[in-house]
């Protein structure tokens, strides 16, 4: 019994984190749209990197190794960057946690927490990164 209730909530906590864990097609447009001013459909280095997604998270995002990224690739760099700066694996970043993963400025945090939770999300995330993009 003791097994079934820590593998129930070993599930549970999986599915909460992997429901805080997703974008929705429309935040990656909108954060694709952004980062591709040529509108050519891919992000070449130069365009990837002012999402703070370097060379070496471009090339293990790039499956079929073409040097870009297109808009999944681009979705899973995002994902991947937010993972690696949620430490503790909660699915969300602290002011800190987020500012070590390039979001900037207190305002651009407080902007991207509409929901006031001092805590942003994987889209919440995006949202942040997107703001800061001129």
């Amino acid at each position: 019994m003791k097994y079934l209730l820590t593998a129930s909530i070993l599930a549970l906590a999986a599915s909460a984190a992997t429901a805080a864990g997703t974008l929705t097609d429309a935040q990656v447009d909108a954060a694709f749209a952004k980062a591709d001013p040529d509108k050519d459909g891919t992000l070449d280095a130069k365009e990837a990197a002012k999402f703070g997604i370097a060379a070496a998270l471009l090339k293990k995002a790039d499956p079929d190794n073409d040097g870009t990224l297109d808009k999944k690739e681009f979705a899973a760099a995002i994902t991947e960057r937010f993972n690696a700066a949620d430490p503790d694996k909660d699915g969300t970043l602290d002011r800190r946690e987020a500012r070590k993963a390039g979001v900037r400025g207190p305002m651009v945090f407080k902007k991207a927490d509409p929901d006031k939770d001092g805590t942003l999300d994987l889209g919440e995330y995006l949202s942040a990164l997107t703001a800061q993009i001129k």
